[in-house]
């Protein structure tokens, strides 16, 4: 894929950020979003799907990768000049940059490792795994070691005494 160079003034540039930052996603993105809209003639939109993405993790319970998401999951090739694989990248890293800078309502970026049985992933080792910030003390406390239920006895003990 070609890489291009663009520079701008800084009077430009402030209302591409500050329209990016109203649609929740990066400056390299809207610039993309919109060269797409004007030149492209594939049909995909990647801020609707975006949207689409937030709406649908903000639904979720508990751990979930992208892959469990239908918008990701239903990406296909028809009519499309880029592939299914290059969409879900370029998409997965617009949502992955949302949540980490708060604009996902209530989805964290989860640190830790967790197995999620039904990620369809062709690489699960590398997808990220997203949690609800809502749920995150108790899906931690809930895991199946019993790791933080053993910390969380020490301190309530600790405070009895």
């Amino acid at each position: 894929m070609p890489r291009v160079n663009l520079s701008i003034n800084q009077e430009m540039y402030d209302k591409i950020k500050h329209q990016a930052e109203i649609q929740g996603i990066s400056v390299n993105n809207m610039i993309y979003s919109q060269l797409q809209k004007q030149y492209g003639d594939d049909e995909f939109d990647y801020i609707v799907a975006l949207d689409c993405l937030k709406q649908e993790a903000s639904e979720q319970s508990g751990y979930f990768s992208l892959w469990e998401l239908p918008t990701f999951q239903e990406i296909s090739n028809q009519g499309k000049k880029e592939s299914p694989e290059q969409i879900r990248a370029r998409l997965g890293k617009m949502f992955h940059d949302s949540v980490k800078n708060g604009q996902v309502w209530d989805v964290m970026i989860h640190k830790g490792k967790i197995d999620v049985p039904q990620h369809k992933s062709k690489r699960p080792g590398r997808a990220v795994i997203y949690a609800k910030k809502s749920e995150q003390r108790e899906l931690l406390y809930n895991t199946p070691d019993g790791m933080f239920n053993i910390v969380e006895q020490h301190l309530q003990e600790a405070i009895n005494q």
